[in-house]
């Protein structure tokens, strides 16, 4: 139950608060009019009203590019020399409450089999501020995966839009506890009345363990279904770009014979490349094939592997295809 809020108002003395503590202050803001997470220096860089950002905040996480390391190399040594972790404190406001739930995967995978120090510890060191949805659209579909805009897995802070046009203020962690005590000042106490929610509906012709079902078993590699539902995919890979829990990487070093360094590049499970062996066979030779892989990676590999979502229903991956690929139709398909 929210006992504090925020009026929309004081928004700029919190960014103020955060960045005199050196904090960096991440949220929704318009850009080329579109939508898009950025670091602001004021509140009136905020946007307000958005369904959501065009991008995920995972890039403040894990970055599309970081040097994770410098080599050199001269005729009697080869060096290699590992680089400090760059990770702010930093505030992300205004996510919404189905791209946070993606933060369990993410965590997940980045200390399964070896601690990832670079998605870690930005990770520790953000305090991530979720707004209640009051609106949307036909992209939608949190409540199909069990999420909705009352969720609160991954907020550390969660946020309500008030009729008198502010927020309440709930903390859900101690880290979101802490930040709340940290920046007081810039918060009052009391409740408001609450605006009603926008709640998805939930696609009746869809079936989650039904999925789960026909994707463990391994005979679904040869049905034609796949080539029907996604053949028309390019392999452009903005889905997985959008997506708040794809995270696949490359390292690639990059510089002069002689000297330069180690990157963490984002990749695409889309991009034809991705299981091109040096022997020049490819596993996934054909694009259906590629699609497959995404598909069973969020609806059987992350949920059997790390028992978490490897979709969350936010729809970036509906709204940025350029060939209108849905997720949901093959969804749907693979429920009957």
């Amino acid at each position: 139950m929210a006992d504090k809020t925020l009026k929309k108002e004081d928004l700029g003395k919190l960014v103020d608060s955060v960045r005199a503590k050196g904090g960096r202050f991440v949220a929704p803001t318009l850009l080329a009019r579109q939508v898009v997470f950025r670091s602001v220096k004021s509140a009136e860089e905020v946007a307000t009203d958005y369904i959501l950002a065009r991008n995920s905040f995972k890039e403040f996480l894990f970055p599309q590019t970081e040097v994770i390391a410098e080599f050199s190399m001269s005729k009697d040594s080869v060096g290699l020399k590992g680089v400090e972790v760059n990770a702010p404190e930093t505030v992300v406001f205004g996510a919404r409450p189905c791209e946070a739930a993606s933060l369990k995967g993410l965590r997940a995978l980045f200390t399964w089999d070896f601690v990832d120090e670079f998605y870690t510890k930005r990770e520790d060191r953000t305090v991530v501020i979720t707004v209640g949805c009051t609106s949307g659209d036909e992209a939608c579909f949190c409540t199909t995966v069990d999420l909705s805009p009352e969720s609160t897995e991954g907020s550390d802070v969660y946020l309500r839009e008030t009729e008198d046009n502010g927020y309440a203020v709930t903390g859900l962690t101690e880290k979101g506890k802490k930040f709340l005590d940290t920046h007081a000042a810039v918060f009052t106490s009391g409740a408001a009345k609450e605006k009603p929610l926008f709640m998805p509906e939930k696609l009746p012709a869809i079936d989650l363990k039904r999925i789960s079902e026909r994707l463990k078993d391994t005979a679904h590699y040869d049905d034609p279904v796949w080539a029907k539902l996604t053949m028309k995919c390019i392999g452009c890979g903005a889905c997985t770009f959008v997506c708040p829990t794809c995270r696949c990487f490359d390292i690639t070093d990059e510089g002069t014979a002689f000297e330069g360094e180690r990157r963490k590049n984002w990749d695409s499970c889309q991009y034809d490349s991705f299981t091109l062996h040096a022997s020049g066979h490819n596993p996934r030779e054909h694009q259906p094939q590629r699609w497959r892989n995404r598909f069973m990676c969020k609806f059987n590999f992350y949920p059997e592997k790390f028992s978490s979502k490897g979709c969350v229903g936010c729809g970036r991956c509906i709204r940025v295809c350029p060939v209108r690929l849905d997720i949901t139709e093959v969804m749907e398909e693979f429920s009957k």
